[in-house]
């Protein structure tokens, strides 16, 4: 063999092995491409979720904001209303005194101060005579016999009033209901 022929086979055995080093190298850095590509996707999930529930939280802050100024009365509302039913209930006294009746008239101007204040706040009293009882607004404490042409389950009278503010109920009305 020529000093040229075995030169060319040298070469011909370095590009085989580089080249059999090549496809390795090819087969390990696909296979890393491939683990960070399921990396970067589990990565972009769970950014996603976060992302979501994030958007969830906010939301929730924000509708439980809005109920806290749409309700912020409430406490107070309880506390009042049995000031307001005992005023209700002086009210009905009857009186034959002047200084009795202008006690009476100052109570009376008490309580539509009192009326004007919860109507502004949106609590409003629950007046359901002659209408189907109903347990979300209303509790039963005596049930009658049903005069004549009245329906079941109706309400008859009206014990202590209930009140509601805007779509929630302060108090249920005790009531009388007919069976």
């Amino acid at each position: 063999m020529d000093k040229n022929e075995e030169v060319l086979e040298n070469n011909d055995s370095q590009v085989d092995s580089s080249s059999d080093v090549t496809i390795e190298e090819e087969t390990e850095v696909v296979s890393e491409m491939d683990t960070l590509k399921a990396k970067l996707e589990e990565t972009e999930d769970r950014m996603l979720r976060l992302q979501a529930e994030l958007a969830n939280i906010q939301k929730r802050n924000t509708k439980e904001r809005q109920d806290a100024a749409k309700y912020r009365s409430q406490s107070l509302a309880q506390d009042l209303l049995p000031v307001l039913d005992s005023l209700e209930r002086a009210m009905e006294i009857e009186v034959d005194d002047e200084k009795a009746l202008n006690l009476k008239k100052g109570l009376e101007m008490v309580l539509n101060l009192f009326n004007d204040a919860f109507a502004k706040e949106g609590i409003e009293a629950l007046n359901p005579i002659d209408e189907p009882f109903d347990p979300n607004f209303h509790q039963s404490i005596q049930v009658m016999p049903a005069a004549e042409g009245q329906a079941p389950d109706t309400v008859v009278a009206v014990v202590q009033k209930g009140y509601t503010l805007k779509d929630r109920v302060l108090r249920p009305a005790m009531v009388v209901v007919s069976k």
